[in-house]
This record gives C-alpha cells, sequence and structure tokens, in this order.
C-alpha cells in the first residue's frame, strides 16, 4: 500500500470512536470510516484493475463521495473525479485525455458498478488524483498530483488556519473541485470534523444544521449569503470564512467585513492543491486585489512580465493528456500560472489573467479592471467583458452583466468615473443563464455569441 494512503488510513484510526464525518444519516467515527474502507477493498472490483491504472469515479451519495477516493487509493489507483454538473461531451473529452481503464461508482459503501472504458493501458501513475481544470478560458486540462501534494498543502493550510479537533469543516464545494477535495485532507491533517451537507441543501440550511466553524466559499455563493439573513447568522458565526475561488471584488469583501463575516482571501488553483497564498488581516483582505502572503514552504514570485509563478510541495506534478504527462514547471520547479499580479511588502496583489488581456486602439485592456467596476455599481452580480473585433481599433471590450435593476446609462457611467474611456464597453448584454456544467462561465463561448451577428441578435442588449 501506498506510504500516503497508509498515512491518511493511520489517522482514521487514530481518530478512534471520535467522530470524523457528519451528514443527514448521522455521524461516523474514524474507526468506523476506516473499517468501511477495509470492508470496501475486500470487495472485488468489477473490473481488473492495476495499480497506477486511472479510474474515473462518478456519483453516489455525499457520504460516499468522501469513502470511494479512499478505497481507489488504497489500492494503488489514480482516481479522475467526475463533476455531476458535467455534460455527457465533456466528460467524454476528460475520459479521453485521461485514458481512465474504468468508470467506478458507489451507491453505498458495499454496493459497486462499473463498466471497462480503456482496454489499453498507459504508464502507471502514481496514487493520487486526475482533476480538470475550470477551463473557462479554453478546453479543460488535467492536472496530476501525488497524494503527498495534497497532504503536504493540506497541512500548511491547517497550520495557517490553525485548525483542530474542535472545528467542523463545511464541504461546501463539489468534491470534484481542488477546494471542495481539500477538506477532506485537511480534516485528516487537523482532526477536524467534516460535515457533509444533503446533495440539494442551500448555504443556509447547510449552516444552520452542521453547525460548521470553517467554511470555504467563492464569490458568487458569499455574495448570495449576505442577501440570505438566516446564511449570513450562520457565517458570522463561523471562526473563519475562507473566499478564494477567482477574482472577489472589494466591495464584495468590505461589505462582508462589515457585516461582521469573519472573511480570509486566498490565492491558489487547481495546479496548487487548493490554496498557498492567503491572510486573515481585515486591513490587507479589504484591499483591491489583493490575495494575502505566501504559505510556509510555498514560494511565490511575480516575474518581469508580471506573471505570478509558485513553487512549493503542493504544486502539480504535470499536467496529463492523450500523449502522457507533461511537464508543467520550470527548472527551478516553478508553475507559471498565467495570471498577472505584483508584490509589495510580502503580499501578493492578483490583478487579472495575462490570457485575457488585449489591445484596443493600442491600449492594454484588462476585462477584469472593468468586471471589478461593474460588480461595484448597484443592482450587479455577476458581470463579464470579453473582446470582438473591431476594424477600427483591432478590439473593443463587450460586457455581459446579471442582476436588477440595472440601466446602461448607469454602469456606462460607473465605467467612464472609474477607468480611462476606452475602457467603457462598446456593447452591452444581459447575461444568459448559467448552462449545466462548470461552476465557472465559459468565457469563450461568450465571446462566441459577442462576435457571431446571428448569435448576438438572439442576446438580450442592456437598455
Amino acid at each position: 500500500m501506498d506510504a500516503d494512503i497508509a498515512l491518511l488510513l493511520d489517522a482514521l484510526r487514530r481518530r478512534g470512536t471520535a467522530t470524523f464525518l457528519e451528514d443527514e444519516r448521522g455521524v461516523v467515527s474514524g474507526a468506523a470510516l476506516a473499517d468501511e474502507v477495509a470492508a470496501a477493498m475486500r470487495t472485488p472490483l468489477p473490473i481488473a484493475l492495476e495499480p497506477g491504472d486511472v479510474v474515473a469515479l462518478q456519483g453516489g451519495q455525499a457520504r460516499v463521495q468522501i469513502t470511494a477516493p479512499l478505497v481507489a487509493w488504497a489500492r494503488g489507483l489514480c482516481t479522475q473525479l467526475v463533476g455531476a454538473r458535467e455534460t455527457p461531451s465533456s466528460v467524454d473529452g476528460l475520459l479521453v485525455a485521461s485514458g481512465a481503464r474504468a468508470a467506478l461508482q458507489w451507491e453505498e459503501p458495499g454496493l459497486l458498478t462499473g463498466i471497462a472504458l480503456s482496454s489499453g493501458r498507459r504508464a502507471a501513475l502514481p496514487t493520487g488524483t486526475l482533476l480538470a481544470t475550470s477551463g473557462s478560458l479554453g478546453r479543460p486540462r488535467l492536472v496530476l498530483h501525488g497524494l503527498g501534494q495534497h497532504i503536504a498543502s493540506a497541512r500548511a493550510a491547517a497550520a495557517f488556519l490553525g485548525l483542530d479537533g474542535s472545528d467542523r469543516l463545511l464541504v461546501s464545494l463539489p468534491m470534484w473541485h481542488v477546494g471542495g477535495l481539500a477538506l477532506l485532507f485537511r480534516a485528516l491533517a487537523s482532526g477536524a470534523v467534516l460535515c457533509v451537507p444533503p446533495r440539494h441543501a442551500t448555504l443556509a440550511d447547510a449552516l444552520v444544521q452542521l453547525r460548521p466553524t470553517r467554511v470555504s466559499l467563492v464569490a458568487t455563493q458569499l455574495r448570495r449569503a449576505l442577501d440570505d439573513p438566516e446564511a449570513l447568522a450562520g457565517l458570522r458565526a463561523c471562526r473563519t470564512v475562507l473566499l478564494g475561488g477567482g477574482p472577489a471584488p472589494v466591495t464584495l469583501r468590505t461589505r462582508a467585513l462589515a457585516a461582521g463575516v469573519p472573511l480570509a482571501v486566498g490565492y491558489g488553483a487547481t495546479e496548487t492543491a487548493a490554496f498557498v497564498v492567503a491572510t486573515t488581516e481585515p486591513a490587507i483582505v479589504a484591499r483591491e486585489d489583493t490575495a494575502g502572503r505566501a504559505l510556509p514552504g510555498n514560494d511565490v514570485q511575480v516575474d518581469a512580465r508580471g506573471h505570478i509563478l509558485v513553487a512549493g510541495p503542493g504544486v502539480l506534478s504535470d499536467y496529463y493528456g492523450p500523449t502522457g504527462r507533461t511537464l508543467a514547471t520550470d527548472s527551478a520547479g516553478r508553475w507559471d500560472s498565467g495570471d498577472l499580479g505584483h508584490l509589495q511588502d510580502g503580499v501578493l496583489r492578483v490583478t487579472g489573467r495575462a490570457d485575457r488581456r488585449f489591445i484596443s486602439g493600442g491600449e492594454n485592456i484588462q476585462p477584469e479592471a472593468i468586471e471589478e467596476v461593474l460588480l461595484g455599481a448597484a443592482g450587479v452580480s455577476e458581470a463579464i467583458v470579453v473582446p470582438v473585433p473591431s476594424e477600427e481599433f483591432g478590439e473593443r471590450p463587450v460586457a455581459f452583466v446579471a442582476g436588477e435593476p440595472l440601466t446602461l446609462a448607469a454602469l456606462e457611467a460607473a465605467v467612464r468615473a472609474a477607468l480611462p474611456g476606452f475602457h467603457v464597453p462598446a456593447a452591452w448584454y444581459r447575461l444568459p443563464p448559467p448552462e449545466p456544467g462548470p461552476v465557472k462561465r465559459d468565457l469563450h463561448a461568450l465571446a462566441a455569441m459577442a462576435r457571431d451577428p446571428v448569435a448576438a441578435a438572439r442576446l438580450q442588449p442592456l437598455t
């Protein structure tokens, strides 16, 4: 058995009769969960697999989404966690990219079904995970981590947050995303209880029923919680509410702090096994674009191009695809995030993505700067800016916005007051409802709609 999974299972056994997991069905002690894993290990797999094979894990009720990866890792497998909201075509693409030998589904600890996928066997991978990036700027990439990298990341996060056996971690993010999966490793590393809400529970319900002390949220979740008195009361009762998963406008941060939410912010990615930069200091949290300081053991730098580079024990081994492993770091072990930023007195500011920046009439435009202004305007709940071709300027920004009430004149005035005039979008549309699938919006799809006259004619313009 891999030494790292042995370490994780030993952490469960040492928990003894103390609670490790709590959900709508009750509580499970560490020892009981370790016994479940051992029992599942004795259950023959429906498909012949060897250590180092990739296996896709799909579905299952909430508790099984915690136990199934542990069982797979105990068998020496590399797990590809498949999102429940992925479309069939995107799932097919990810499975082809990984060369998964089988797709397994645990409906209950003792009920295992599966189908064979690939007859060919690629080179063995380490016991660990293949997680898909968001793909908001193109086709998702598969990120390879060994269990040791997840464990190192969890230990750093637990030390930063001061987690201990009195803590209760809410599984508020999907387990097939690094932010959700990281909670499992943090609970094992710290002695905290893992609180798993029912699949369709609202955040408010989960906070009331499970009484977590630590919660991880993305900006959309926090924005909705601030508008829900019950959810807001639950967040106020927490020791830490960690905000991550992408840009968070300063207006949202300051609003949360003013409402009494113990807000922390962090910066990380699928490639870094969750956050590598963070802060709980309100004065830093309230600054525009700030992410905090590098966690001990991590080295965060900004190169001459303004790109954020990350090295550390949780940084990915490689990307993985049909041709096998692709080295993702430079000779110094640094991963180029593609994010833009700068460091001031050790505090990292993240200003946008290098691959989103475009030139309009000879001027650089960073869409995130316009989005930040729009998200601070009254009534705006979501804002996305994409470039479209322009004969005169090369490219011009187009804005998609959601919320109520919204008026074109007010939003144009807000952008013009905060940024040079060339940032004012050339066209404005209401943001279409999100499609089932990835958590993040597909920026390429929105840009394609704005560029296609036929598709743009079907969009609802803002007036």
